[in-house]
């Protein structure tokens, strides 16, 4: 018997995976086990198509078995899940994806197409159900882009699991994965001699994470999984530099043409390395010194191991990814064109474009006697550099207050940030502030069902 089914027999067998009654509203429409629908993202600025790919029924279902329905009210796209018989939503989920931020690139505005592999989970249904695709419009309303109707009992959906080798180890265990949030920490560009530094690296990358709030507080709530599939090359790919490297998931640098940039180019792969594990969340640690890393909504973050701000690369990224945390830096170069359209209110929980200043939408939060928006002097901090910044951040009469900052999410007016500074605005701190905190907080309660 190969040494990665033997893994995967004791993951099964493990005590927080065995039977557990579910609630009523989730064991009416769905099995303890979960449906993965691979599709094809097509188009530009302005065409928009999804085209389905296969359908796999794989293991016990790691997401949230108590509030089915995503209220958040956040990302680009919306996955719908309704029963066939009675049209009722019995299952939805907000996020991003790497096409979405295509969509706003120059060579996309000028109409050139691109395709990328994407996946939608949701719980394996007990009949037939309707997924339904969401894309927001310039307003930001939801709009069906496909549509498929899922028959449990069809012929068509794969139930084999996925070949290779992949080796499974438990970095944290508090429970089962329908009462915990179970991060899977995915190795990129670690070779099989490579494993004694991955182990360091897996332990480092969870002292991390679990050091800084709000995780250290509610380290009880998660479950840590590494995942090693051993990659032919070390690292990743760097296209700038004419390199390129056979790799777990396919990761490189100089996504959307930005030399930091660093995301996952294979999605098909990262889930069939996943398909053996619980996640509701994905971390993809590249072993790699320079600096690099993404993060995208509901999908996956990355970040290099190696690079001196690594501590910094996955907090911030980890925010993007799991929360749904937008940048709230304005200063630094993007490829992206007017990703937040003119008028409109960004969805992301901590940025604002202040359309309705007595309504903010972290009101609950700001600092008494705070004013909004709040002043900060923000011409004297774009002239200054590097250790100078972080001391004119700390000297301000508004340090450490919660208020409405202008600058954020890629523009310097007309968007706002909640503190004067944060981890989604600078790396002169490790800290969230606390409308991200509290953000991220609310996500743990929802996946872990506190």
């Amino acid at each position: 018997m190969k040494r990665s089914t033997i893994l995967l027999l004791l993951l099964s067998l493990s005590p927080f995976l065995q039977t557990q009654e579910l609630p009523e509203n989730f064991s009416r429409f769905f099995t303890d086990s979960t449906l993965r629908v691979d599709y094809f993202h097509t188009g530009d600025r302005e065409r928009d198509v999804i085209t389905l790919d296969r359908l796999y029924k794989q293991g016990t279902w790691a997401g949230p078995i108590h509030q089915l329905v995503d209220h958040w009210n956040n990302g680009q796209y919306y996955g719908k899940v309704y029963d066939a018989e009675t049209g009722q939503l019995i299952y939805s989920r907000g996020f991003n994806s790497y096409f979405y931020e295509y969509r706003t690139t120059n060579p996309a505005i000028q109409g050139t197409p691109r395709t990328f592999h994407e996946s939608f989970l949701f719980p394996f249904p007990r009949r037939k159900v309707r997924l339904v695709l969401e894309n927001r419009d310039l307003k930001l309303q939801l709009q069906t882009v496909f549509t498929l109707e899922i028959d449990p009992d069809s012929a068509y959906i794969d139930t084999a699991p996925h070949s290779g080798d992949i080796r499974i180890t438990e970095l944290l265990n508090n429970g089962h994965p329908h009462e915990k949030v179970d991060i899977a920490v995915v190795a990129e560009g670690y070779r099989i001699q490579d494993r004694e530094k991955l182990q360091r690296d897996f332990q480092r990358a969870t002292d991390v994470l679990f050091s800084h709030e709000p995780y250290r507080s509610q380290k009880n709530h998660f479950n840590v999984y590494g995942v090693f599939s051993p990659s032919k090359d070390p690292g990743c790919d760097e296209p700038r530099q004419g390199i390129y490297r056979s790799t777990a998931v396919e990761t490189s640098f100089n996504a959307l043409d930005l030399p930091r940039y660093l995301l996952v180019e294979d999605q098909k792969r990262l889930q069939n390395v996943l398909a053996r594990v619980p996640s509701d969340a994905v971390i993809v640690m590249v072993n790699h010194q320079r600096y690099g890393g993404g993060g995208i909504y509901n999908q996956y973050c990355v970040f290099t191991a190696d690079s001196p701000p690594s501590a910094y690369l996955l907090l911030h990224e980890f925010g993007h990814s799991f929360a749904g945390l937008g940048d709230e830096y304005y200063a630094s170069q993007v490829s992206y064109n007017d990703f937040i359209p003119a008028g409109t209110e960004p969805l992301e929980p901590n940025v604002t474009a202040l359309l309705e200043p007595g309504n903010l939408k972290w009101k609950h939060l700001v600092t008494p006697g705070t004013p909004i928006p709040t002043p900060w002097d923000k011409a004297a901090y774009e002239k200054k550099r590097g250790n100078a910044r972080r001391e004119h951040l700390e000297d301000k009469k508004f340090s450490g207050v919660v208020g409405a900052f202008q600058g954020a999410m890629y523009v310097s007016e007309g968007m706002y940030r909640p503190a004067i500074d944060c981890i989604m605005f600078s790396r002169n701190t490790l800290d969230y502030c606390p409308v991200c905190a509290n953000a991220v907080s609310q996500m743990i309660r929802h996946f872990s069902g506190k």
